[in-house]
């Protein structure tokens, strides 16, 4: 009894030590719609098992969104001080339950960061957001235009390098889309990229501007006036983004129609989506039915009961997150997009919904702190 007490109170010891070794990243992504926080680890032999997920290359022990309006509140482009407060007041709070998760935790070697995206970059005023964010946290915020965006978010959903080379990336965020690929290299000088000014939020506020009275019809008549030939003229300087059959597409439109269209993968990493998914979903959001029915579920005859279970409470857990996260429009906007750049380009990819790839920090760290990850690419290499 007493050798087993030993061993276990030896195994613990070890635990708490690699766990202190290892390295992690209180991350968050403060982007057009809300604020993202993560704090993961790339080294998933010594994460708490609690938190590897099969087949996902970082662990994720706390993960967080707050939705905000630091863009949609824009005026003159600029924020406002209220959705500059919105903005702090959400980061504050996940640094704050990140400082709590590494504690419960036993996690130490933890590097902070912030980073505003390309949506939010572009404010006359992002300054002042920095200086409250830094006023709040004690942490510089750090932003980023559309290319660097684009870059980390591919080699965030496309874990596997040797696939990088063949795959293009789309993030349809809230305020712009970012897509891109990488040819005769890997690095940011080798990445391609273009990006269309509107996004899942920002389209639907262009559709009803452009028709306030069917902002169905409007957002149709944005992609067919201005996205789609836009599309058509950058991508013609970019012949990756039409060419290739491997697309890796995130963002809120893209976890919506995985969630509604495949609610029997929502454990998957990967979720394939075709083009009859996107067709669909969108006639159904145009319609207004899109969440209107309940989900069907088809399991192969030996998924255990468990394993069914664990599912469908995650599918309607997720549905129900999107349907908190988005209006209707938001996602008919998101979704137009996707299907207006596949039909201008390559209609017979075959597109990929990345869950765990959903924001750019996962190749910022890789990038930012190299050093921090050298005895795991030591590993990997002699795998």
């Amino acid at each position: 009894m007493r050798l087993a007490k030993a061993i276990f109170l030896i195994a613990v010891a070890f635990a708490a030590s690699s766990r202190a070794q290892t390295q992690y990243y209180a991350a968050i992504d403060l982007g057009s719609k809300g604020s993202k926080g993560e704090l993961f680890s790339f080294h998933k032999d010594t994460c708490p098992k609690e938190f590897v997920k099969k087949n996902s290359v970082p662990c994720q022990v706390y993960g967080m969104i707050v939705n905000t309006k630091l863009v949609s509140s824009m005026k003159d482009g600029e924020f406002t001080g209220a959705g500059i407060q919105e903005a702090t007041d959400a980061v504050k709070r996940e640094m704050g339950e990140m400082h709590a998760a590494a504690k419960k935790n036993q996690l130490q070697n933890i590097t902070y960061f912030i980073v505003g995206s390309s949506g939010v970059a572009k404010s006359k005023n992002k300054d002042a957001l920095a200086a409250s964010v830094k006023a709040a946290t004690g942490i510089d915020m750090d932003f980023i235009d559309a290319k660097r965006e684009g870059y980390f978010g591919l080699v965030s959903a496309v874990t596997n390098e040797k696939l990088r080379p063949v795959s293009s990336y789309i993030d349809i965020g809230s305020g712009n889309t970012k897509l891109g690929c990488l040819v005769g290299g890997s690095d940011i000088g080798s990445f391609r990229n273009v990006e269309i000014p509107y996004g899942s939020v920002s389209g639907r506020n262009k559709g009803k501007e452009k028709n306030p009275t069917d902002i169905v019809a409007g957002i149709r008549q944005l992609m067919r006036e201005e996205l789609g030939p836009a599309y058509d003229k950058a991508s013609m300087d970019a012949p990756c983004l039409r060419n290739r059959e491997r697309i890796y597409w995130t963002g809120g439109a893209a976890w919506a129609t995985a969630t509604f269209m495949h609610p029997n993968q929502e454990l998957r990493p990967t979720v394939i989506i075709t083009k009859r998914d996107i067709d669909t979903f969108l006639a159904r959001l145009s319609d207004g039915s899109w969440n209107q029915r309940h989900f069907q579920y088809s399991f192969p005859k030996d998924t255990s009961l468990a394993i069914q279970k664990d599912i469908r409470n995650a599918a309607e857990k997720d549905r129900q997150r999107v349907m908190d996260t988005f209006v209707r429009e938001d996602l008919l906007a998101g979704v137009s997009i996707m299907k207006t750049v596949l039909d201008s380009s390559n209609p017979s990819a075959v597109v990929r919904f990345i869950r765990d790839g959903g924001s750019f920090f996962y190749g910022y760290a890789a990038e930012k702190y190299p050093d921090e990850r050298a005895d795991e690419h030591a590993e990997e290499r002699h795998k």
